[in-house]
């Protein structure tokens, strides 16, 4: 049976947050051995996993291990103290063998192998104990969804109540509305409900082009703008991802048709996706080629496409804003439990660009929307 090993903070390391459920600064190790779900922690910490029997069966002090003989050693490094309460942590476990994320610490695991542990970086294997998501990681993400969607109809408030000028611009309140002026509202309104971003898209106009340029500068009327809203719940860490394209004044015939088309790709996308689902993508790139538009199905070259659907079609959604599993070229089967992001776009210079994207769930039957239900209205 694989020991798992972890070791590291719950602030950086998302599989760490995933497994232990709490936020702690501090180093800790952490194993899965033999069925036992087992965490090392100074007396600083011991308290925090007291009463969280459902996510660790015991807890082990570093003072039982021998820290407060080995600090007393100067000729010992302090890093090398950390990797050797690891070390004694398996010893004491029994195992010579781990299985450890991408992200191990090269000086813990190359101290470990040093003295014979065998460290096995099994990247799918951490990754797949992430992709089913726990209860308290679904309460998160719908904590970070309301908020998102309460931050969205802000913007969308000042877009609508936005008066166009004689220079190209619109006005707000007395002011040219910008793309920082609509983040830095979302980004409170986001704060005030536990929630928190600073990376908002924000795109107006051609910026719409600008893949994961945050966007700067005026809104444009009757232009497309796009907004990308991926807070983090504060409470637990997880990640919400949603976006919607709004059009300040009269949208063109051409805007409309993306928008139209976009709307119905997102619909064939959450129609098909289920457990062991990895057609998405094709479904959408599919439906956007019988209607005229490139997309990477039929790319040709070395050559990034520049317009049409120019990306994949979504990602995971937890601890991270983009995780596993992709969905794209590559797509990896869906598994029951995971949170993904869905998000068809098209793109053309001149034109503008389109994007709808709502984070789902998947279950047995197919999926469930996070969105309760939010408008998909290209009007604000």
């Amino acid at each position: 049976m694989t020991t798992y090993l972890l070791h590291g903070d719950s602030l950086h390391s998302p599989e760490m947050r995933h497994e232990i459920a709490e936020v702690v600064a501090d180093p800790v190790t952490f194993l899965d051995h033999e069925g036992r779900r087992i965490i090392v922690v100074s007396p600083l910490e011991e308290s925090i996993f007291a009463t969280r029997e459902d996510v660790i069966d015991e807890i082990w002090t570093v003072h039982e291990l021998g820290w407060g003989e080995l600090i007393k050693d100067e000729s010992m490094s302090l890093y090398d103290l950390e990797a050797e309460m690891v070390l004694r942590a398996l010893t004491r476990a029994g195992t010579a063998s781990v299985a450890v994320p991408a992200s191990f610490g090269l000086l813990v695991g190359d101290y470990l192998r040093a003295r014979g542990i065998e460290v096995n970086v099994d990247a799918d294997g951490w990754a797949e104990r992430r992709r089913r998501k726990a209860p308290w990681e679904l309460e998160g993400i719908e904590r970070a969804q309301r908020a998102t969607e309460t931050a969205m109809l802000t913007a969308a408030h000042m877009l609508r109540g936005a008066e166009p000028t004689d220079k190209g611009t619109l006005r707000f309140e007395g002011e040219i509305l910008t793309a920082e002026m609509i983040r830095e509202a979302m980004s409170a309104q986001l704060v005030a409900l536990g929630a928190e971003s600073e990376e908002i898209l924000v795109q107006s106009g051609d910026a719409c082009m600008n893949g994961h340029d945050l966007g700067f500068g005026p809104i444009l009327p009757d232009r497309s703008c796009i907004i990308d809203c991926f807070p983090r719940d504060r409470r637990t860490g997880v990640y919400t991802d949603m976006t919607r394209t709004f059009v300040p004044g009269v949208p063109s015939k051409e805007l409309s048709a993306l928008h139209e088309h976009c709307r119905a790709a997102l619909d064939a996308a959450l129609e098909g996706m289920k457990p062991g689902d990895d057609r998405a993508f094709r479904r959408v790139a599919e439906y956007f080629e019988s209607h005229g538009y490139p997309t990477y199905l039929s790319h040709e070259g070395d050559s990034p496409l520049r317009e049409g659907f120019s990306h994949g079609l979504g990602h995971g959604v937890g601890l991270e804003v983009h995780e596993p599993p992709a969905m794209g070229r590559r797509s990896m089967p869906l598994m029951a439990g995971e949170v993904v992001a869905v998000e068809p776009g098209l793109y053309f210079e001149g034109i503008g660009g389109v994007r709808l994207e709502d984070t789902v769930v998947v279950t047995d039957d197919g999926v469930e929307r996070f969105t309760d239900p939010f408008s998909y209205d290209l009007q604000p």
